[in-house]
């Protein structure tokens, strides 16, 4: 194989390393061939001693297999593992992410019955949902390879506990599972710690603290399943439940704790968009007004501060406007009346406004269907629709030919189009454009601002009349946002 062969080959190898750190929570940088080469040889020697493993433990079966019911326990025991590995838990407070709750399993067949069964049940499992998902093979070998190994070495560590009575056993539970995770910890560990060139020491130091949480639970959770199969195999069935509950509660809450962090960090990110989008048309107001106290400027000079005071002040009442249509539709302040409307009567009074301070070289043109049937809406909420959509197509208008307004009935619908030809919105962000805060262009590359509101009050609104919006867009060919309402009952 060629240098560079070899080369490719490691980087389509690397996406499986990257996913494979989530476990631990770690910050992955860009991986490149020189990082895959330090651990290509460690992840090769995992997944080699895990097949070995498995060989002898397949082997020491074959020569003396256990009872039936030790295999119908064992069966149970791996279904309810790759269940467990397939949905893990999200803890929240812990860097590592979700966790799965295989380990009670794996272990717990350690403790239960013998180290041969525990290494085919760790290998099964993590060989099933790693196939099942479709992940690189390199990544599937070391992932298996992880598991059949820390499954070893809980099989040995309980094979050497000494037997007895319930409590010896509990305690077997807890010293396997501690096997088991210092193995998982430690093989992690150290693929980390190669993979970035860090000291290995520090390295396994913080994944064992950022993991102590996800242990606990772990071991406390095995002890509990060793303690009823102890009594029972179907009393185990009992913990089923508690598993499950747990799982579900820790999902909704871990949910509902990533949306409010989500819109914390979009308020913030608001407040301070909303700062800078107050400031500039503050800026131009002040320097217009500043510009007028000198007693020397002509009358023309006069007029084109006196616009600038004009167009910034209508920039500021908008910006305003929206943040107060924003707070009262959060609020459920908002109240809608429903009533006959003329749509070509709202279309044209909302485009001779709109017209009085487009750019220069833009265009508004409308296109409405003459006569046009009534619509069942809200005629306020219908024009402040109507504003939003074409000031953010005047935004995104930069270097195009005009924008246009159109008007047509289809079935039981009327249907208000604004077009533009314009930057358009690439396929990714479409389905978030009408979101809260959501900006197309949050860092202002293209030079377009905004709050991130317009849209959404756009939906808001439309929804609250019975209608829905949606928007119809190619990036750099334009976009038209489109918002159908019900035609007036006296018109059906």
């Amino acid at each position: 194989m060629t240098q560079t062969a070899r080369r490719d080959q490691m980087a389509r190898a690397g996406s499986w390393l990257t996913e494979g750190l989530r476990r631990l929570g770690r910050p992955v940088r860009q991986t490149r061939s020189a990082q895959i080469g330090r651990v290509l040889f460690f992840v090769v020697a995992v997944a080699l001693a895990a097949l070995c493993l498995v060989v002898v433990a397949v082997s020491a079966l074959a020569a003396d297999p256990p009872a039936g019911s030790a295999w119908l326990g064992a069966l149970a025991l791996l279904g309810s593992a790759i269940v467990a590995e397939a949905f893990p838990v999200p803890i929240e407070g812990v860097s590592a992410g979700r966790t799965s709750l295989a380990t009670v399993f794996i272990v717990g067949a350690a403790v239960i019955y013998d180290w041969r069964l525990a290494v085919l049940i760790g290998f099964l499992t993590m060989t099933a949902i790693e196939l099942g998902r479709r992940r690189a093979p390199v990544r599937v070998a070391f992932n298996t390879g992880l598991y059949t190994l820390a499954a070893g070495a809980a099989g040995a560590t309980a094979a050497a506990m000494p037997g007895g009575g319930l409590l010896l056993r509990c305690v077997a539970a807890l010293v396997t599972s501690s096997a088991f995770y210092l193995v998982n910890i430690g093989l992690l560990g150290t693929l980390i710690a190669r993979l970035e060139s860090k000291p290995l020491l520090n390295t396994l130091t913080g994944s064992l603290f950022s993991t102590t949480l996800p242990f606990a639970i772990m071991a406390s959770l095995t002890v509990m399943l060793v303690a009823l199969w102890d009594r029972s195999p179907y009393l185990a069935i009992a913990l089923v439940g508690p598993l499950v509950s747990i799982a579900l509660y820790q999902r909704r809450q871990h949910d509902a704790l990533d949306r409010l962090r989500e819109l914390d960090r979009l308020k913030d990110e608001f407040i301070a968009v909303t700062s800078h989008e107050l400031r500039t048309p503050l800026a131009s107001v002040y320097g217009a007004a500043m510009t007028l106290q000198r007693q020397e400027l002509d009358p023309e000079q006069r007029e084109s501060m006196l616009g600038v005071i004009y167009r910034e002040s209508t920039r500021l009442a908008r910006l305003v406007d929206q943040v107060l249509w924003a707070s009262r539709l959060e609020s459920g302040r908002v109240t809608t009346k429903i009533e006959s409307c003329d749509p070509v009567e709202l279309v044209e009074e909302v485009v001779e406004a709109e017209r009085t301070h487009m750019p220069a070289g833009l265009s508004l043109t409308v296109a409405a269907d003459e006569p046009a049937p009534r619509v069942a809406a809200d005629g306020e909420k219908v024009k402040q629709v109507l504003m939003n959509l074409i000031d953010n197509a005047v935004k995104y208008s930069a270097g195009s030919s005009g924008i246009e307004v159109s008007l047509r009935a289809a079935n039981d619908l009327v249907r208000f189009s604004v077009r533009d030809d314009g930057l358009g919105i690439p396929l990714v962000e479409q389905q978030r454009i009408f979101d809260k805060f959501h900006r197309l262009d949050p860092n202002m590359t293209r030079g377009v601002g905004g709050t991130g509101l317009g849209l959404y009050i756009c939906k808001e609104l439309v929804d609250q009349m019975n209608g829905r919006i949606w928007v119809t867009s190619r990036e750099g060919e334009g976009s038209t946002f489109a918002f159908e309402l019900p035609i007036a009952q006296t018109q059906r």
